[in-house]
């Protein structure tokens, strides 16, 4: 794409690769030592290969992300590498915010490209995205732009937007049970891979 990209914090990317080495180094360190030479040390090698392919996806990835916007068009590269652009007659209103963070004080800016019937297409977040980036995409585009002058909750917004939030923002509780159970899923696996393997508890 020749327009210019708009980057997400570059700060980031930064950030989780030194938490993610100082998670993970410690932790393989231990798990060769109690594994080698008598234990199942060849499962600990297949999970530190599946570990090291994910985190340099991730890493490649982030590089990647990215917004293009042009008065005609605006585009957004996702996370998984999937490109979507949507022409200016695919465009309804932007809704910029600013929301509180979790059950804190602090806020974060958000912006939300709409649709005509007002669900979200593309959305920018404080958290990767600078209030300048969202400036840029609102003063590009030719389309009408709601910027609500106080902080909102989660719970506010979904009320005054219905179509602007992921699934699991408007279900909570059902997200949690359902990362539950993946967690629970998840450590079944591991240990009948370890039984499998001769490890016993």
């Amino acid at each position: 794409m020749d327009t210019p990209r708009l980057r997400p914090h570059p700060y980031l990317l930064r950030r989780g690769v030194g938490a993610i080495i100082a998670f993970f180094a410690p932790a393989f360190g231990v798990l060769y030592f109690l594994t080698v030479p008598d234990g199942p040390w060849p499962a600990v090698v297949i999970a530190q290969v599946i570990v090291t392919a994910m985190f340099v996806y991730s890493l490649v990835s982030y590089s990647r992300l990215g917004v293009w916007v042009t008065p005609d068009a605006i585009a957004e590269r996702g996370f998984f590498g999937i490109t979507q652009r949507y022409d200016i007659t695919e465009l309804g209103p932007i809704v910029l915010v600013d929301t509180y963070r979790g059950g804190s004080v602090e806020t974060v800016p958000q912006l939300f490209v709409c649709d005509p019937r007002g669900r979200q297409l593309i959305r920018m977040r404080g958290q990767f995205w600078s209030r300048d980036s969202m400036q840029s995409v609102t003063a590009t585009l030719d389309v009408p732009v709601t910027e609500i002058d106080h902080p909102v909750s989660t719970r506010e917004l979904h009320v005054m937007y219905p179509g602007l939030l992921y699934w699991f923002e408007r279900r909570p509780v059902l997200a949690a049970l359902l990362f539950a159970g993946v967690l629970v899923g998840g450590g079944a696996l591991l240990y009948a891979l370890l039984v499998a393997l001769g490890t016993t508890f």
